[in-house]
């Protein structure tokens, strides 16, 4: 081995042992806290159904991009819609028979949601027209269509598309909708352009934000509290060399006319030169409290007025051999008078598609705390959290993926925690990585989307697939 290898792998251990420090230091000496294990357990649901959705590509651990799916309960806890991969939409009753199933125009299914009745589901999809869907959720059959390519624009030859990417639907039947469209410049500078909708439950525009023209932002997330009084979203710009119209990082709209009500700038957390959000903000169910996690691990929880009430550095870059690696930080949930945040695997900031030489200490971890500020607890994962669920503040549902340093399948699965401990309640385990989950308002079933994954033998584990488990015994 050369010397400049040896001297390479000695910075990798000492930067891991610094690491596993910083671990100790910021999560065990807390004083007034704790720190939870997760353990296995009790076997309270009994697999019901598990369905095939079809083809799609079989990814590795040499790019952190994976499958995805979407998966919703009406809220009666009576159907299950799916949206996949590959562009079908598929409902199935609680017990798991299919019902109907559908493609979704010419694209990728990116959005569902329920009506607040259950009779229609709301289809949101990726493709030249952009197009939302109202399906008739007893028969599939469509009730109205709506596109948003006349705002957001494409690009077919550049494969350029519009798309709904989350939707939402309110207690009076509105329907908002986020519509995204990126593309890049024959220069390689990156365009971004949103637009927010507000639409009647027959599908007419109600208002759009902005009024005229689109944003210059990447948005991916937005959130609405229980009466449907407030809207919140965030931005994450990549290009630190351009100036946009649209760079404050949280905005809270007025649901009832698309009227900016505030907006908040979170300065960036050296080395970062830009405060990014992926799957927050969002709003408390009463509308007091706003909570988001940054990209550079850092959690906010914000008032009603979007005044910073406190913050957590709950993943802090750390460099090695001249690149900066943390654990991104993605969601962020108010749950009664909870807190709760999420890490998902290191990334590092020259490259962050490549898998890193270390694991951070803060990854793959949720971590829970009070409104005050105070940590409550932590739950390491394993493996890449890749969405919570929850219908009320007495437990949670994540589901985990790869961990692309570890390489551990025996980690893949959705994980019942008990909240406010965090404690691992049971593990519904999954062959492949578990790449979304739902949980029914009843707190009854739990469902969730498996995707394939090729280990480095070249082994394939799982399959593209839907999993529905039902907990036994009285609630």
């Amino acid at each position: 081995m050369r010397t400049s290898d040896l001297w390479r792998w000695l910075i990798v251990l000492i930067f891991a042992a610094s690491l596993a420090a910083l671990g100790w230091y910021v999560f065990m000496a807390d004083s007034g806290t704790r720190r939870t294990a997760g353990r296995e357990g009790g076997g309270s649901y009994r697999q019901t159904a598990q369905l095939a959705l079809g083809q799609v590509e079989v990814k590795n651990y040499q790019r952190m991009g994976f499958t995805r799916g979407i998966l919703r309960f009406s809220p009666d806890s009576g159907l299950l819609a799916v949206g996949t991969e590959n562009g079908q939409v598929i409902m199935l009753s609680r017990e798991g028979e299919v019902l109907w199933r559908r493609p979704a125009g010419l694209g990728k299914v990116t959005a569902l949601e329920f009506s607040p009745e259950g009779d229609c589901l709301y289809v949101g999809e990726t493709s030249a027209d952009g197009s939302l869907y109202c399906l008739d959720a007893a028969s599939g059959r469509e009730r109205w269509k709506n596109s948003v390519a006349a705002g957001l624009g494409v690009d077919l030859k550049r494969k350029s598309h519009p798309g709904v990417i989350r939707l939402l639907a309110d207690r009076t039947g509105r329907v908002f909708a986020l519509g995204q469209r990126y593309d890049r410049t024959a220069a390689g500078e990156s365009v971004y352009r949103g637009q927010i909708f507000c639409l009647s439950p027959e599908g007419a525009e109600l208002w759009r934000f902005p009024a005229a023209g689109a944003m210059d932002a990447w948005v991916n997330w937005m959130g609405a509290d229980e009466q449907g009084r407030r809207i919140v979203f965030g931005t994450a710009n990549f290009d630190t060399e351009r100036r946009y119209r649209y760079d404050k990082n949280i905005y809270c709209l007025n649901a009832g006319s698309g009227a900016e009500a505030w907006s908040s700038s979170l300065e960036p957390a050296p080395p970062f030169q830009r405060t990014i959000l992926r799957g927050s903000p969002n709003i408390a169910a009463d509308g007091e409290y706003v909570a988001a996690m940054a990209s550079d691990g850092r959690a906010f929880l914000l008032d009603a007025r979007g005044r910073e009430l406190w913050r957590r550095h709950l993943s802090a870059p750390k460099k090695l051999d001249e690149i900066y690696l943390n654990a991104v930080g993605r969601d962020a949930y108010v749950l009664g008078g909870l807190v709760v945040f999420t890490t998902i695997n290191t990334y590092n900031n020259a490259n962050w598609q490549l898998p890193t030489p270390v694991e951070h200490p803060a990854s793959n971890s949720l971590f829970v705390f009070d409104t005050a500020g105070k940590f409550v607890a932590r739950w390491r994962a394993g493996g890449g959290i890749e969405e919570i669920a929850f219908a009320s503040a007495r437990q949670i549902a994540v589901a985990v993926g790869r961990n692309t340093k570890t390489k551990d399948p025996a980690v893949h699965g959705i994980y019942v925690l008990a909240l406010p401990d965090a404690a691992a309640a049971e593990k519904l385990a999954t062959d492949g990585p578990c790449a979304a989950v739902a949980v029914s308002p009843d707190e009854r079933l739990v469902a969730g989307i498996e995707a394939p994954l090729q280990l480095d033998d070249g082994t394939i584990v799982g399959g593209y697939r839907l999993w529905l488990w039902k907990k036994t015994g009285s609630r």
